[in-house]
This record gives C-alpha cells, sequence and structure tokens, in this order.
C-alpha cells in the first residue's frame, strides 16, 4: 500500500499495475464497464454515456465536450487527457489519481471521493461542485482561474494551486486548506468558515472579507 504524503494528509495510492495491462483505445459512448486495461488515446470528444472503470490507466484520450451521466473510478490513473468544456454529472472516485489534464470549462460534479489526487489540471472558467468527501482529497499544482467552487469542500487540500479570480460558494469548509497556495482576487471568503489559511493570506485578502461583510474600509 503506498500514499502520497502532504504534511498531515495522505492520500492512498491506486491500486494498479500499469506493467502488463492490456491496451486499447477508450470507448465512453453508452454504457461502458472497464477493467484491469489501458485505455490509450482515442477521440472520444462529444461522446455522450456513463459507466465504470476499474484497476485501470485512462491515458492522453480526447474528451472535449464530451457528456457523461455517471462515471465512477476504482483503483485508476487518469494521464494527459483533454477534458475542455466536458460535463461529468456525477463522478464517484476511489483511490484515483488524476494528473496533466486539461479541463478549461469543465462542469463536474464530485458525487463521492475517497483518496483522490489531482496534479498540475488546468481547470480555468470551469463548475466543481463536491457533495461528498469521505477520505483524502489534494489538487497540486492546479490553476482554477475564474473557477466556481461550490458544495462542502471540506477535507479538501490545495497545494501550489492558483485561485486568481475564483468564486467559492461553500456550503462547509471545515478542515478546507488553502495554505499552500495562492489566493488572488477571489470571491466568496465567507462561505469557507473553518478553512485554514495562513496569516500573510489573511493579511492579503483583508481587504476582500471586509467588502463581502458589507464592511466599507476608508483611509
Amino acid at each position: 500500500m503506498e500514499f502520497r504524503v502532504f504534511g498531515d494528509v495522505k492520500v492512498r495510492r491506486p491500486s494498479v499495475e500499469r506493467d502488463g495491462l492490456p491496451s486499447e483505445p477508450a470507448s465512453f459512448q453508452g454504457d461502458f464497464d472497464f477493467d484491469s486495461v489501458h485505455l490509450d488515446g482515442g477521440d472520444q470528444s462529444e461522446a455522450r454515456g456513463g459507466g465504470e472503470i476499474a484497476r485501470s490507466v485512462v491515458s492522453d484520450v480526447g474528451m472535449a465536450n464530451a457528456r457523461l451521466d455517471r462515471l465512477a473510478l476504482s483503483d485508476v490513473i487518469v494521464e494527459g487527457v483533454d477534458l475542455s468544456n466536458a460535463a461529468i454529472r456525477e463522478l464517484t472516485a476511489r483511490r484515483v489519481e488524476i494528473l496533466r489534464c486539461r479541463a478549461i470549462g469543465l462542469g463536474m460534479a464530485i458525487a463521492s471521493a475517497t483518496d483522490l489526487y489531482v496534479e498540475n489540471g488546468q481547470f480555468d472558467y470551469a463548475s466543481i461542485v463536491v457533495e461528498r468527501v469521505k477520505g483524502a482529497v489534494v489538487f497540486s499544482g492546479c490553476s482554477f482561474r475564474e473557477t466556481v467552487f461550490s458544495g462542502d469542500l471540506s477535507r479538501l487540500t490545495f497545494v501550489d494551486c492558483q485561485f486568481t479570480g475564483t468564486e467559492f460558494a461553500a456550503t462547509g469548509a471545515a478542515g478546507c486548506d488553502l495554505r499552500a497556495s495562492r489566493l488572488s482576487g477571489v470571491r466568496g471568503l465567507l462561505t469557507l468558515r473553518g478553512a485554514r489559511i495562513t496569516s500573510e493570506q489573511a493579511v492579503s485578502v483583508a481587504g476582500i472579507i471586509a467588502a463581502e461583510s458589507g464592511l466599507s474600509v476608508q483611509g
């Protein structure tokens, strides 16, 4: 059992052996169910479907403008996938790594997540709804320019992420860790009650908090 460790947060890595997996092109049209395969490449832009992927690797698949009603991932590595302007209405993730993905304009609802790690993802202008986090969820090195985050953000950890113009509309944020990321021009900070930030961050966003509280700062 292997973990990624971020301070006191441990994310369990997927239990999948890349070597020896049979390779086949991805196909997400209609109902799908993949187990122990390497879905390597393929143009699935504008696909319409839903299904499950387990103990597998998904790499270099084009999914721009795809629409998935349901996507259940268990022990899966997703890398180099283009999710620009795609929509995932119900994502369930258990021991999943999402690496180097382009997701500009993605609309995604995370129904349930346990041990989810996302690295170097470009989520600019996206809409991300988090319904339930059962275990560790870490975003590392991701960009969230003009992204809208809503739902229960409790227990999410952000490491070296950029939140330029990001809007938060959280229903809960206890334990949400923003200390290792950059906050710039964000909105909805008052919804992040219980989140952790540094004293330096507190100073940098003081004006935003004051404005959202209805205070008029003068002089």
